[in-house]
């Protein structure tokens, strides 16, 4: 509370003896926001541990959304080769329009293709399980 106010030489006022109570603002009315309740009220406060949570059930990361898209588009491509090997590799079987030389040297690399990026797809999976 203010204890004395004065009006000075130019017309204004002016504190002579001014002491005010910790939960009050300078005009007495209301308490500070600094003090406000809600800073003391433990729930309200959040810990290391929640935001730690809260940030790895809503990444928002960019680069966790560039490995999600890796990992979509790893996914897709393993598909597609599956039906090039299944599909074309037996189409051209059945219609014997190329050489069997051929077909070996254009076949032969699918399932090494294929092995690499199942294990590589894997290993994204598991990373972004992780993230």
């Amino acid at each position: 509370h203010l204890s004395e106010l004065s009006i000075n030489s130019q017309g204004g006022p002016s504190v002579a003896n001014m002491s005010l109570s910790p939960n009050l603002s300078p005009d007495a009315k209301q308490a500070s926001p600094l003090i406000s309740p809600l800073l003391n009220d433990p729930s309200c406060i959040r810990t290391d541990d929640e935001e730690e949570v809260k940030r790895k059930r809503f990444p928002t990361e960019k680069a966790y959304f560039i490995a999600k898209e890796v990992a979509t588009t790893e996914r897709t491509y393993l598909k597609d080769l599956e039906v090039i090997t299944s599909w074309f590799q037996s189409a051209v079987s059945k219609e014997d329009c190329m050489p069997d030389t051929l077909k070996n040297l254009i076949f032969s690399n699918f399932e090494p293709l294929h092995k690499f990026h199942a294990g590589f797809l894997k290993e994204i999976e598991q990373r972004l399980a992780l993230w």
